[in-house]
């Protein structure tokens, strides 16, 4: 009888021991779920992953906050609960009947929950408390949890309310979401956040107009003798800021008090002061931009081709564009590339060549000039180069990326050494 062998199992199979399923630790590493990936952004049901284990998970929270899909998600949803919570506050100053505790208990739940994950994973605990978007969590949550012990001590209507006006700066956290996007993207988050403080401004003056109008202006006497109520609604404040803020003043609203006449000022001091810094900032990231970094949109009955490579030479592109019969569209590469505006196809083709820099080991790049779109693309090499091998292989690297970017995408590749 021959010996018997010893069982093995591989450890990338299932295998069964008194009837039950056993999946070993790499099998588990190796599956793959699409909900995951949609959830937490990787395949393997790992929120931290990609983290060094040996981070602490303060620091790992962090990390996931600040640069995963996750963080982006929850500063997306902290943004439309700051926006939904104002839009109630809006209708609740003029319908009565819309006033439900429970809601402005959760809006004021999830900010102390967004206040205590901030709190929890931030770099100085003791600095954090007084910086501005702690604050504006404070001042967020501050109206709910007075109105909370005010309607269960007394039974009254809070009068602590009028704070709820703050929330709209909660949006300013949008801004946030910017640093998951290109460092390419600076212009965008400058509109953006230029965008939101005239936004936050409007809004919190003309809640603040209403507010001190309504509580110090006297009542009027109608023509039948009775006294009557002057109150102004959110919609006039809205509408009484924007006219004075564009400077136009058509003085059918203006403020009756002293309090007013002192938000009124105080709005047009802090636009004055505070708008024209933001908007010197979008000029001058303006006047940074490079005309050759823009984004080519293709269009389906002009088909285009890349021309990547070595570029910077108006000999090679001349000698190309000789061959090169019909040409639609050109982009070239390299960055650093110099005097492009005085290279001689750029000049006699203008309608038919465009030049975008950017690199070819950039994905964004490769976006940015359409390569799925492209009808093929042409890679050059520098005939001219001291080292030929390590040119040739520049090439095909290159010639790599485009095949991993699109499989199947036509490409043509210049060497020097045969």
């Amino acid at each position: 009888m021959a010996p018997s062998q010893p069982a093995t199992a591989s450890p990338l199979r299932y295998h069964k021991q008194n009837g039950r399923v056993f999946v070993s630790d790499r099998q588990k590493l190796t599956e793959r779920s699409r909900l995951s990936s949609i959830l937490l952004g990787n395949e393997h049901w790992d929120l931290f992953h990609g983290i060094p284990k040996g981070f602490t998970l303060r620091t790992r929270v962090r990390i996931k906050l600040e640069t995963s899909h996750v963080g982006y998600a929850w500063d997306m949803f902290q943004t439309l609960v700051s926006l939904v919570a104002c839009a109630v506050c809006v209708v609740q100053s003029y319908h009565d009947e819309f006033v439900v505790p429970s809601m402005d208990l959760s809006f004021g739940v999830i900010f102390a929950a967004d206040y205590c994950l901030r709190f929890y994973c931030a770099k100085n605990r003791l600095w954090f408390p007084f910086t501005f978007s702690a604050i504006i969590d404070v001042l967020a949550v501050a109206p709910t949890i007075y109105d909370y012990v005010t309607n269960d001590s007394t039974g009254q209507r809070p009068t602590f309310a009028f704070l709820r006006f703050v929330r709209i700066l909660r949006i300013m956290k949008a801004i946030q979401m910017s640093r998951h996007s290109s460092a390419n993207h600076f212009t965008g988050t400058q509109l953006l956040s230029l965008g939101l403080l005239v936004t936050s401004i409007v809004f919190i003056s003309a809640c603040l107009f209403q507010l001190v109008e309504n509580s110090y202006r006297a009542p009027i006497l109608s023509d039948t003798g009775a006294w009557i109520n002057n109150n102004v609604t959110l919609g006039d404040s809205f509408y009484f800021i924007l006219v004075t803020i564009s400077t136009v003043g058509y003085g059918d609203i203006a403020p009756a008090t002293t309090f007013g006449k002192v938000v009124t000022c105080a709005m047009i001091l802090g636009s004055l002061v505070m708008l024209p810094q933001e908007v010197n900032r979008l000029v001058a990231l303006l006047a940074m931009q490079s005309p050759f970094r823009k984004t080519y949109i293709p269009d389906p009955n002009l088909p285009h081709v890349l021309l990547l490579g070595h570029v910077a030479s108006a000999s090679v592109l001349l000698d190309f564009f000789t061959e090169f019969y019909h040409p639609d569209r050109i982009v070239c590469g390299p960055n650093g590339a110099a005097s492009i505006n005085n290279i001689p196809c750029i000049i006699m083709a203008p309608n038919k060549v465009m030049y975008i820099k950017g690199s070819i080991l950039n994905d964004e790049d490769l976006h940015r000039v359409a390569v799925d779109t492209a009808q093929a693309a042409f890679l050059l090499a520098d005939k001219n180069s001291n080292d030929s091998v390590a040119e040739d292989a520049n090439t095909v690297l290159r010639s790599l990326v485009l095949e991993n970017y699109n499989p199947g995408h036509p490409s043509y590749t210049d060497f020097i050494t045969h």
